[in-house]
């Protein structure tokens, strides 16, 4: 199990109907300040594989960012704003004081690279108004799994996998058996960078838009954690439609949130061209009223 301060990121869609339509989520998979995405970074996929040898890579691309086969996260709640909930100060705090929530739950587990679930409904309608910002609470634990497939010199697939700890296999092949990917986890549980941070500042995401976090603990209050031991809960906080609002009038019946993985969910480390290392890496919505 590892500790990453890299910023999660993935759901796929979650579509948030009120009034007489139930609030429901069907899952997809996106990030902050983007690195490069592998099917830029390398080369694009046929049939979900790359077509560059390791020496083709080599040392020029280190890191990249792919689809994981797997996404689990377990969402508490989800609310929108009229304003930014991550409070100015030492230290930061969350408040819902400009915020309706839209969803809460003791728990719900989803894993955002293969299913649609369905969320507890809220009850009502989020008031017509112009919402700015949005937010999800969840588990600051995350389950993954992913596996690249590179060539080698003789054009062969060389495929490389996730191993418990997040490191990668070595290069498999058909000849010697091809790895199997395997379930790994990730405890996001500090910020900082040479000292302990629970607050993750604006950082612009691919598209627009700005996304920052919270590291908080799991009382009533959120508190905001003091040091890694304290965090159990990540505040996720997200400009709408890339720094355009959300606008509810009372026409609107629902609206649809999409936080997408696919390409951007899992970040792979590279070294001479290899892949050595996998983790999670943050998730962007879109929004649509209905």
């Amino acid at each position: 199990m590892k500790s990453k301060q890299n910023f999660l990121k993935s759901i796929k869609s979650i579509a948030v109907g009120f009034g007489l339509i139930s609030f429901a989520a069907c899952i997809d998979v996106a990030k902050a300040e983007a690195p490069p995405k592998c099917t830029a970074a390398i080369s694009s996929k046929v049939d979900g594989k790359y077509s560059k040898t390791a020496a083709q890579i080599g040392n020029a691309m280190t890191f990249c960012t792919d689809t994981p086969e797997r996404f689990v996260i377990t969402i508490h709640e989800l609310g929108l704003c009229t304003a930014q909930p991550i409070q100015a100060g030492t230290p930061r705090t969350f408040s819902r004081n400009n915020c309706v929530v839209t969803m809460t739950s003791s728990g719900t587990t989803a894993d955002l690279a293969n299913n649609t679930i369905s969320l507890p409904s809220m009850t009502g309608r989020p008031p017509s108004n112009t919402y700015t910002h949005a937010y999800i609470i969840i588990t600051n634990t995350f389950g993954l799994r992913g596996s690249v497939t590179i060539k080698n010199g003789a054009g062969a697939d060389v495929k490389y996998c996730s191993k418990s700890d997040g490191d990668s296999t070595a290069g498999t092949t058909s000849a010697g058996g091809f790895c199997t990917a395997v379930d790994h986890t990730e405890i996001l549980n500090d910020f900082g960078d040479g000292g302990f941070s629970a607050y993750f500042p604006d950082e612009t995401m691919d598209g627009g838009g700005k996304v920052s976090a919270l590291l908080t603990g799991d009382d009533i209050n959120l508190t905001t954690a003091t040091n890694s031991g304290e965090a159990d809960r990540l505040i996720g906080v997200f400009e709408t439609n890339a720094g355009s609002p959300v606008v509810i009038t009372d026409a609107s019946n629902g609206l649809e949130m999409q936080l997408t993985v696919t390409d951007i969910g899992y970040g792979i480390e590279f070294s001479n061209g290899e892949p050595t290392d996998f983790g999670s890496m943050p998730f962007k919505p879109v929004f649509t009223t209905f």
